[in-house]
C-alpha cells in the first residue's frame, strides 16, 4: 500500500509482553505512513503502555474481556465494542492477535478496508476474514509482528531500538511513594502467569546477595502487582541484612512500573510481561526460561543474557511441570553466582 492510507487500526488486544513486542512494527509503520492516523484495540489492563507507542495512538478502543464473559453484560458490551469500531473509516487495519474473536473484530471494523493478518494465525479459523494474508516464518515474536507489515523496499529494519518517550508525571507520582531512587537499582521480576515460568525466588535473592558483595552501592526493587507481594517478602527474608531492597511490588501502576525500569541498571527477570518493558526500554534484561522458547519470546534487546538449561524437556510449553514429583523444575537450577558475575560485568562496563 502507498500513502493513501490516512487511518489505521491496530488489533491487539493483549497481552503487556505481546503488545510490546509490537512496538518496532509500530516505529515502522509510523515510518511507512507519517500522515497517518492510528487507533488501537486493547484490553484496558494494558491500555495505558500505549502512552509510550512510537506510533501516537489517537484512539484506545477498550476490548472489556470480562464483561463480554458475563451473561448479563455480554451482549451490551459487543454492541458498544461493534459501535466503537465503526466510529471512524479505515483504510488499513492489522489483526496482530490471531484470534478468532480478533480477527472477528477487525473484519466489522473493515468496512472495505485491507485487513491484514498472519496467513498462518494462532487459531487458524481466523485467516478466513483477512483480505491479506502475509506468510512469516516461525521467528521471534518482533520479527514476525515487523515481517507481517510487509514494508516496501524504501523502510528498512536494523533492529536499532527507539527511544519510549519519558513520563514526568509517572515518575512523580512514583518517586512519592519511594522517596529518590538509588543511582545503581537493579529490579527484581520474579512472577509469571505460569507456575513453571516461576523461578524460585531463592534464587533471585541468591542473586541479589552475590551483586551486593561485590557491589554493596546496589540497590534492588521488586517489580510485580498485589500478587507477587508475597514473593517479594520472601525475597525480602533471603536477602542480607545491609542489602537494600525497595518495596514497590503491588505499589505501582502500569505507567510507574515502566518508570521504575527505566531508571534501573538492569532487569532479573522470569519470561514475563515487565522484562518484555524492560527490553523496550532499552535496559539489559537477564531472564530466565524453562518451559517456553527464548528464540520466540526472550526480551528483545541488545544487552543481557537468556539462561536455559539444555535438558531434553526444554521449551515442553507445559504451564505445570509434567515431570515426576522427584523430578520437578531441574530446569530451574541454574547458578545465581554465575548470574550475578554477567549483571556485575554488565553495568560495570
Amino acid at each position: 500500500m502507498t500513502q493513501e492510507v490516512q487511518r489505521i487500526l491496530v488489533v491487539k488486544p493483549s497481552s503487556l509482553g505481546d503488545i510490546l513486542h509490537v512496538f518496532p512494527a509500530l516505529a515502522l509503520l509510523r515510518e511507512c505512513y507519517p500522515k497517518s492516523e492510528m487507533d488501537f484495540l486493547i484490553h484496558p489492563a494494558f491500555a495505558p503502555v500505549l502512552d509510550y507507542s512510537p506510533f501516537p495512538v489517537s484512539r484506545k478502543i477498550l476490548f472489556e474481556r470480562k464483561k463480554m464473559g458475563k451473561l448479563k453484560s455480554c451482549l451490551p458490551e459487543i454492541l458498544k465494542l461493534c459501535l466503537e469500531l465503526r466510529r471512524e473509516k479505515y483504510d488499513l487495519i492489522l489483526d496482530f492477535q490471531g484470534l478468532f474473536r480478533s480477527a472477528v473484530f477487525a473484519r466489522w471494523a473493515a468496512r472495505g478496508a485491507v485487513v491484514r493478518g498472519f496467513a498462518h494465525p494462532r487459531e487458524p479459523v481466523s485467516a478466513l476474514f483477512y483480505s491479506e494474508k502475509v506468510d512469516v516464518p516461525p521467528t521471534h515474536a518482533v520479527e514476525r509482528y515487523v515481517n507481517m507489515l510487509d514494508l516496501p523496499d524504501h523502510i528498512k529494519w536494523n533492529r536499532s531500538a527507539f527511544p519510549l518517550p519519558e513520563n514526568p508525571q509517572a515518575l512523580a507520582s512514583l518517586t512519592a511513594k519511594t522517596g529518590p531512587l538509588p543511582p545503581q537499582l537493579i529490579a527484581l521480576i520474579p512472577g509469571a502467569r505460569w507456575e513453571s515460568k516461576m523461578f524460585p525466588p531463592e534464587l533471585f535473592a541468591q542473586i541479589a546477595n552475590h551483586i551486593a558483595a561485590h557491589a554493596p552501592q546496589t540497590a534492588f526493587c521488586v517489580i510485580g502487582s498485589k500478587d507477587d507481594i508475597a514473593l517479594e517478602e520472601k525475597i525480602a527474608g533471603l536477602l542480607h541484612p545491609e542489602v537494600k531492597l525497595l518495596s514497590t511490588a503491588g505499589k505501582t501502576s502500569l505507567a510507574e512500573m515502566m518508570e521504575l525500569l527505566r531508571h534501573s541498571a538492569a532487569a532479573v527477570s522470569n519470561d514475563s510481561g515487565p522484562a518484555h518493558a524492560a527490553a523496550a526500554l532499552n535496559i539489559p534484561v537477564f531472564s530466565f526460561f524453562g518451559s517456553t522458547d527464548p528464540e520466540k519470546t526472550a526480551p528483545f534487546c541488545p544487552q543481557g543474557k537468556v539462561y536455559q538449561l539444555p535438558l531434553p524437556c526444554a521449551k515442553c510449553l507445559k504451564r505445570t511441570c509434567p515431570q515426576p514429583e522427584a523430578e520437578q523444575l531441574q530446569c530451574h537450577k541454574l547458578d545465581p553466582e554465575k548470574i550475578a558475575s554477567d549483571i556485575l560485568e554488565c553495568i560495570n562496563n
